[in-house]
């Protein structure tokens, strides 16, 4: 094998998100990755099997095993690695896929077919989603694809990928937002009935965690268009709505230090979003609408700006630290749950938890440490508690994340609070019958919302 060298950008839609450099001289290959001011050196090494990985939070070097192999979000080039390993697998055939930065280890299948010229197209399956790499005759990745995702990578001069824009339904119409705040755009889509008069009712909607863009949808594999389908929902029974990416995400500006943000800087972005909406005299009453973490963020809002509603979507009713307790002490056996005791004090006091275990180390990266640090112990119920705006708590019966006792303690906070109790809907308030993960609902943005959730937001705008 001749060295190769090249570069592959990844793009989230049209946006460039990691750029991975990389050179193989047939012995090992060494590739730079550069995402969101992070910046890692992984190398594999074919001779003894070997990854070793340098500038994340702790060092990795590791052999793998036979039927092992060693992918790092974004490192694309190591699926050459792939195909030569896994050259006689023409179909879907067991693999263990180890993410150095994570030190985890998960089940997959991979799947090498020929392609045109003695290409070869690797396909890496892992629960539902499906990662598909062109390899070409000479062993450079051309181009990679993980429609789960919205991910797409390209060689460095293919040019970003060419995104046509949903146009809104028929019956509706589509005006770009876009509000500023510390020099950072927040952009979004404000749909409304195409025939209302003035002053429409209008409402705000708020995404949860993570990378999580104006359609309920998210990098890290979340395909929902819940947001879309609630908006499309709205407008046709006489509700506008405004929809926005948050900072980092989608339209949304880049142009600030991420690993310096904090729950504040959310919830002064969501104000900004509602005082522009306040001031725009097509509409009268505003509701803000928050799903999950979105909702904590509502009634942040709301508790220093006036709102004529609030609604409340999945939204917990007990604090980031307990939560996220519950939900790993699931996964964690008992040393581990006292290691993530340890580091959640450490963060929450703004200390260097020093090593982090790796089942822990994705949750508290350095690079989310700050925001962390401002969320972990903010208590809801104190909270909304102290709103007087009329509040609607909705929560989906087989929610895997929010449960229905968090729903019942944000309604019990203060006389008034309306709580509606959906069967058999789940944290994206989609139909499932079971509490159990992985669910459908949250990679298929064709599925419709659930029976009654519209009908219970409606109840909650003002």
């Amino acid at each position: 094998m001749r060295p190769i060298a090249g570069t592959l950008i990844t793009y989230v839609g049209a946006r460039e998100i990691a750029r991975q450099q990389y050179r193989d001289d047939g012995a090992t290959l060494t590739s730079e990755l550069s995402m969101g001011g992070r910046h890692v050196t992984i190398e594999l090494s074919r001779a003894i099997p070997r990854v070793t990985l340098r500038g994340g939070a702790q060092p990795v070097e590791r052999d793998l095993p036979a039927g092992t192999v060693a992918l790092e979000n974004f490192d694309w080039q190591a699926y050459a690695l792939v195909a030569e390993r896994f050259a006689d697998a023409a179909s879907a055939t067991p693999v263990q896929v180890f993410v150095p930065s994570r030190g985890a280890t998960v089940d997959g299948s991979v799947r090498v077919r020929p392609g045109a010229d003695g290409a070869r197209v690797v396909e890496l399956t892992i629960g539902a989603l499906l990662v598909t790499v062109d390899v070409s005759a000479e062993g450079q990745v051309t181009h990679a694809s993980a429609p789960a995702q919205n991910l797409e990578a390209r060689l460095e001069g293919a040019g970003a990928p060419v995104i046509v824009a949903r146009a809104a339904p028929d019956g509706i119409a589509e005006e770009a937002f876009e509000v500023t705040r510390g020099g950072v755009a927040i952009r979004g889509s404000l749909w409304r009935p195409a025939d209302a008069g003035a002053p429409t009712p209008v409402v705000v909607l708020i995404a949860g965690s993570g990378p999580t863009d104006r359609d309920c949808n998210s990098a890290l594999g979340l395909r929902t268009d819940a947001f879309r389908l609630l908006a499309e929902a709205l407008a046709r029974r006489g509700v506008a709505s405004v929809r926005f990416d948050k900072r980092g995400v989608g339209a949304s500006g880049v142009n600030f230090a991420a690993e310096a943000v904090t729950l504040s800087d959310f919830v002064d972005d969501a104000a900004a979003v509602l005082a522009q909406v306040r001031s725009d005299r097509r509409f009268g009453a505003v509701t803000l609408v928050g799903h999950s973490e979105g909702g904590l963020i509502a009634t942040m809002v709301a508790s220093r700006a006036r709102v004529d509603g609030l609604v409340l979507l999945a939204t917990a009713g007990r604090s980031f630290r307990t939560l996220l307790r519950e939900q790993l002490a699931r996964q964690l056996d008992a040393l581990q749950l006292v290691e993530l005791d340890r580091v959640m004090a450490a963060v929450a006091e703004g200390r260097d938890p020093g090593a982090v275990p790796p089942p822990l180390d994705p949750l508290f990266a350095p690079g989310v440490r700050a925001f962390l640090r401002s969320i972990l112990d903010v208590e809801p119920v104190p909270l909304l508690r102290a709103i007087t705006a009329p509040t609607t708590v909705i929560q989906g019966e087989t929610d895997a994340q929010v449960s229905v006792a968090d729903a019942r303690a944000l309604a019990a906070s203060r006389r008034g609070i309306r709580l509606a109790l959906l069967p058999e809907t789940n944290h994206v308030f989609k139909r499932e019958a079971s509490p159990t993960l992985p669910q459908a609902s949250y990679l298929d943005p064709s599925l419709p919302l659930a029976p009654g959730f519209v009908d219970a937001v409606l109840e909650g705008v003002r």
